[in-house]
């Protein structure tokens, strides 16, 4: 497992990475620490990255052969890839609180 860490003023987002590049990876798990010390999870999927995933369940079957996508229940769909777009996100979920309904609290 690789893992990134990226920090800013108020948190710590550690990625994921598997065999991707920071600036290029499209589907991550994640970590958010916050200075409170409270951890809360992020599963990130690019826009494009759920298409590739229900067309490659089309082919498999999966989820009615593609015909939807489920996932964890923090999962959080990005336009853009990379680790600094993920971290832009969690910077605006934690500023607009919604961090708490849309991440899921692990401590």
């Amino acid at each position: 497992m690789v893992m990134y860490r990226i920090s800013a003023e108020n948190l710590v987002l550690d990625v994921e990475l598997g065999g991707d590049a920071p600036d290029e990876v499209e589907a991550a798990d994640a970590w958010v620490t916050l200075a409170d010390g409270t951890r809360w999870t992020a599963t990130f999927f690019t826009h494009a990255e759920v298409g590739r995933v229900m067309e490659r369940w089309r082919a498999s079957g999966e989820c009615l052969g593609g015909r939807y996508f489920a996932c964890r229940p923090d999962l959080v769909i990005t336009r853009e890839s990379g680790v600094r777009e993920m971290l832009a996100v969690v910077r605006d979920l934690v500023a607009t609180g919604q961090h708490e309904s849309m991440l899921h609290r692990v401590c």
